[in-house]
């Protein structure tokens, strides 16, 4: 079978968007007055709420992710409520979003950035702990130097400096277990970054169920074929999620099953192999996902819920991307 383009397969439209105009736009750049000011920020919840912040006065607003544009005065379907939607998507991949800030590069359809310096000292977290069993001499020396320095973009480099001066062990040897290292790193971190970065699966599913509940309550539509499509994709939807799921964990087990350095080389391979697998589910589904969590279950126009479920039911033919590791 032909490798898919997730940028040409099956575009996506967003509900209540005209043909010709762009969305997501390239900017948070809100029309309501009372969204425009550059001390307002949006941040994200311990349990996924939107916290809308005014930073002068430390106001902090805990808004639900589906009810947030009635305490916004915002109207269901207008342009302010498709960026306010967009929102729980965007802190997926940024801290926090204030109004006229551009839109993350992955929303509009670009590569992911390099995983954030928290992420792979993470990373080497994991592996020094993973790796300690039967490092032998010059490997407990390096991984003890590891531990012993501050998180940063040249940490590996730091410990094997430390290694040869204190340890007195040959350079090339540790010089070459560092770079190792590094790489494994590097591609651990690559895969917590891309589990990270996953759309935002979460709302896509509670708009589908929300949506599914109106639409079976509704005598007009009960048995219409978008119900009866509604029915279909509902137990569907959480496979997309429970696949990045599964595929971070057998990132972090494949850490703790094959934790030894001389298994480093294979060590890495596996994490590029996961990771790639994380970027492109992210990436067939990323535009969906937002574009669902922009329908609003009462209002959209229900030949736009149908072309969303279309759009759905396509990703998951997409065997591939489910297959377990």
């Amino acid at each position: 079978m032909p490798q898919l383009d997730a940028a040409q397969f099956d575009p996506v439209r967003f509900p209540g968007v005209p043909e010709d105009v762009r969305w997501p736009p390239e900017s948070f750049s809100f029309e309501a007055p009372w969204l425009r000011g550059s001390d307002l920020a949006f941040e994200c919840g311990l349990d996924g709420q939107i916290i809308f912040v005014r930073r002068y006065d430390a106001i902090r607003l805990v808004l639900d992710v589906d009810t947030a544009h009635s305490a916004l005065d915002l109207k269901p379907g207008s342009h302010d409520f498709r960026l306010l939607r967009l929102i729980p998507s965007a802190l997926r991949l940024v801290e926090c979003v204030v109004p006229g800030d551009p839109m993350p590069p992955a929303l509009l359809g670009e590569p992911l950035p390099l995983p954030a310096e928290h992420l792979l000292y993470s990373a080497t977290t994991a592996l020094v702990g993973a790796l300690s069993r039967g490092a032998g001499e010059a490997g407990e020396a390096y991984l003890a130097a590891l531990r012993r320095t501050p998180p940063g973009l040249d940490m590996f480099e730091t410990a094997a400096a430390r290694c040869v001066t204190d340890g007195q062990f040959e350079l090339q040897r540790i010089a070459k277990l560092a770079r190792a290292l590094k790489r494994l790193a590097r591609a651990h971190a690559e895969v917590l970054g891309a589990h990270a970065s996953q759309p935002d699966y979460p709302g896509m599913e509670r708009m589908v169920t929300a949506t599914t509940k109106v639409m079976l309550r509704d005598a007009h539509w009960s048995g219409d074929l978008i119900a009866q499509a509604l029915r279909q994709v509902s137990p569907l939807v959480t496979v997309p999620r429970q696949t990045a799921d599964m595929l971070l964990s057998a990132a972090v087990a494949a850490l703790e099953e094959q934790g030894s350095l001389e298994a480093v080389t294979r060590m890495t391979d596996t994490q590029a192999r996961l990771r790639d697998r994380l970027t492109e589910l992210g990436l067939f589904w990323r535009r969906i996902a937002a574009a669902w969590a922009t329908v609003h279950p009462e209002t959209t126009d229900r030949r736009e819920i149908d072309l969303l479920c279309r759009n759905l039911l396509r990703r998951l033919q997409i065997r591939s991307l489910y297959l377990p590791e």
